[in-house]
């Protein structure tokens, strides 16, 4: 059987390419996809456009949900934004920290906010919640983009609060440290400084990209039941960038 035969599931920022892909995988295993972002998609099959930095349009879309398809299961949200704005606290702006914030952490926030009573609501109560976050939020880097690497370590510690927090209740909420993977916008980061890639990938273990099927099936294992002892963790989805002081030769 499908391992997330008939659960409704909810895919955050569905218009992105790995929300995409994630929304892709959950379908073919069985389920029923809200694909939901603040353009215009034709992600899933119930698409929702709504602001997920805005509390009532966030409030109203759960509510949609949940009117529409009678329960809530699977809540994924794939949110977040790298500004080029976004370098050293010394020298970024309030504005561009507000905003990274905003995109990053206070979205999850909101989502975890209106959408888990709805999960709790559900009989049998339970689901799984998965956040994205970044491998930038386990390590120190000295090119690092400080905001959104601290809104990401922001996202960690919500995740591991309310996964302990709701851990009776039959909610597992877990994150995932997203590397490097296969993505035109992952891609065109490296693309504008030349030779950046090059450098970088030295200091990869595997060498490579994560692909998106690698990625989809990491969030489709934490969304199913077959991850149901798991919660309160961040899994890295990096190739091992940040377990490694060195890498082979």
């Amino acid at each position: 059987m499908p391992v997330l035969a008939n659960k409704v599931c909810v895919v955050n920022g569905a218009a992105s390419t790995i929300g995409r892909a994630v929304a892709e995988r959950f379908a073919s295993e069985g389920a029923v996809v809200v694909g939901v972002d603040q353009v215009d998609h034709s992600v899933g099959d119930h698409v929702v456009r709504a602001d997920l930095t805005d509390e009532p349009q966030v409030q109203a879309m759960y509510e949609e949900v949940v009117r529409r398809h009678g329960r809530l299961d699977v809540i994924y949200n794939n949110m977040g934004l790298m500004d080029r704005g976004d370098h050293s606290v010394l020298d970024t702006s309030l504005e561009t920290w507000r905003r990274v914030h905003d995109a990053n952490l206070t979205s999850i926030f909101l989502s975890c906010k209106h959408g888990i009573p709805h999960l709790l609501n559900t009989q049998p109560a339970g689901g799984s919640v998965i956040n994205s976050a970044s491998f930038l939020a386990a390590v120190g880097s000295a090119t690092a983009p400080m905001a959104y690497a601290a809104a990401k370590a922001g996202v960690v510690q919500l995740t591991r609060d309310l996964g302990v927090h709701l851990a009776r209740s039959g909610v597992r909420v877990n994150a995932v440290l997203f590397g490097p993977i296969e993505t035109p916008d992952q891609r065109a980061v490296f693309d504008r400084n030349p030779g950046a890639l090059e450098k970088r990938l030295v200091h990869w273990p595997m060498g490579r990209f994560g692909t998106l099927e690698e990625a989809a099936g990491a969030i489709t294992f934490l969304a199913s039941d077959d991850s149901g002892f798991i919660t309160a963790t961040a899994l890295p989805l990096d190739g091992g960038i940040t377990e490694a002081f060195t890498v082979p030769e």
